[in-house]
């Protein structure tokens, strides 16, 4: 499958999740506290370090496996099964000081039905990991909306039932359940995963630094939920939580969709011996096409946004939400780097930069929490660490491929102008209109603002000959699209 049609397919399934998400969101936002919603986020944080743990690399290292046999591909499966059973041990026996940390004893039981996911996901996530080392997109984006549909559906059916913020809970569960069943029925038509550890060496070889890389990064990542859980409480995570959440849209759902076909398609370039340097710049001056205007609309209307989104419950999210997005803004600029130098095969330079920064960021988040007592200034702080991550990501992935500053910068310029182009008609809309109190609430103007963004989005990528429009790697119908109105000579067919 080729890159542009596998990038259509992820990047669908993902338009298709996050609406999920939203409608989920929409609603359970209105059916739960602020309190509840960040108790669950410090759970999945607590458990998320585990989750990282799970996987040991082991998808990674089957994507990049230059020379893949099926003694390694059942030792891959093995090691995560061994690994998987000794975490549901280790979470089971760790719920309660956790609870006790936190003061809450309702984390006990959260964590403690969140640890039955070790005991499914190994039956699947070697399935998936190969299926997108083959860059069969289209079966992972029908098993992706499968699971969303149902932990979606489940989720809303269980808080309108009253079950509180055990409706995440059990949502989760199914969810996997749900993605267990869809690999099986997959898996018994192609081959069968027999436990053995022949090929142990090799693959914990690369597996191991990509695990300890992806613990830094999961750990330094959900540090606001969990120093804030512990210091000003779960209301004051639930607060940031959905204010990060306006970010995450993008920097990890979007995003994830986007790398989920970057890193194979990375590495495949990486083995055809191709120009990395140029795929890398072009990538990121495609995805900053769409990252940035996204970012800076939410920025301009942070609480119409969560108004229309939440309801007025998160109002005491706005202020951070800008914050946020200008850290989104920086993000995606070096999203992509540590991707592609753990595609190239160079995991331990991967591991290195990850050592330097995510303790960093540990630390800067944790001096932030004793000398504060308002969650401000870790919106700030993230800010900050994000730019330094930015520095960090270019100077390693010097070492692997030089970075041309010139044709990166030309192409972030484009975007700049795209984006200015692009919010500008909306903005002025709101100035004259929607901030004046002249009857027009966060219901009927959201819509509108952005259906004003699409439009000027459209005109100005094409009035500016943004490159992403003429790039071989956008696939041919959303050229057409870019390319309006249609022309027979437009090259594109």
């Amino acid at each position: 499958m080729s890159i542009g049609r596998s990038l259509t397919i992820s990047i669908a399934q993902t338009y298709i999740t996050i609406g999920l998400q939203l409608l989920s969101f929409v609603i359970i936002a209105r059916l739960l506290t602020p309190e509840e919603i960040g108790l669950y986020s410090v759970a999945i944080a607590v458990i998320g370090i585990a989750q990282i743990l799970r996987d040991f690399g082991i998808g990674s290292y089957l994507i990049q496996e230059r020379e893949l046999t099926d003694e390694r591909i059942r030792t891959a499966f093995t090691i995560t099964m061994i690994v998987s059973t000794t975490l549901f041990v280790v979470v089971l026996g760790a719920a309660e000081p956790a609870a006790w940390f936190y003061d809450d004893e309702r984390l006990t039981g959260i964590l403690r039905l969140l640890s039955i996911n070790f005991l499914l996901i190994p039956f699947n996530s070697t399935t998936m990991s190969l299926l997108k080392r083959e860059m069969r997109f289209g079966l992972l984006a029908l098993f992706g909306i499968l699971a969303s549909v149902v932990g979606t559906g489940s989720a809303i059916g269980f808080a309108l039932a009253g079950a509180g913020y055990n409706a995440l809970v059990y949502s989760s569960i199914i969810s996997t359940v749900t993605l267990v069943l869809a690999g099986a029925v997959y898996r018994g038509s192609e081959f069968v995963l027999r436990p053995t550890l022949a090929e142990w060496r090799r693959v914990t070889g690369f597996g191991s630094q990509v695990a300890l890389t992806n613990v830094l990064g999961h750990i330094a990542g959900n540090m606001n939920d969990l120093v804030v859980g512990k210091a000003l409480g779960f209301t004051a995570v639930g607060i940031l939580s959905r204010a990060q959440g306006v970010m995450n849209l993008f920097h990890r759902d979007m995003m994830g969709a986007i790398r989920s076909v970057a890193y194979p398609a990375f590495a495949d370039s990486s083995r055809r011996n191709a120009d990395m340097e140029d795929i890398h710049n072009r990538s990121i001056t495609a995805v900053t096409a769409i990252a940035w205007p996204f970012y800076g609309f939410f920025a301009l209307y942070p609480l119409e946004s969560l108004r229309f989104l939440f309801g007025p419950q998160w109002d005491d999210a706005a202020p951070l939400v800008p914050i946020f997005c200008a850290a989104g803004a920086v993000a995606v600029v070096w999203s992509l780097g540590m991707n592609m130098i753990t595609a190239m095969g160079k995991v331990k330079l991967a591991t290195l930069s990850e050592l330097i920064i995510q303790p960093l960021r540990i630390v800067i988040l944790v001096l932030v929490a004793l000398a504060f007592d308002e969650i401000m200034p870790f919106a700030i702080a993230l800010l900050g660490i994000y730019c330094l991550q930015l520095i960090n990501v270019y100077t390693f992935k010097h070492f692997v491929c030089p970075t041309r500053w010139k044709t990166l910068a030309v192409g972030l310029i484009y975007s700049a102008i795209l984006t200015v182009l692009s919010l500008s008609p909306g903005y002025i809309i709101y100035r004259l209109f929607l901030s004046t109190g002249r009857g027009i609430d966060a219901v009927v103007g959201i819509p509108i603002l952005v259906f004003c963004l699409a439009l000027s989005w459209l005109v100005a990528i094409r009035l500016i000959g943004h490159p992403t429009v003429h790039d071989e790697l956008v696939p041919a119908r959303l050229k057409r699209i870019l390319l309006f109105p249609w022309r027979p000579d437009n090259g594109i067919r």
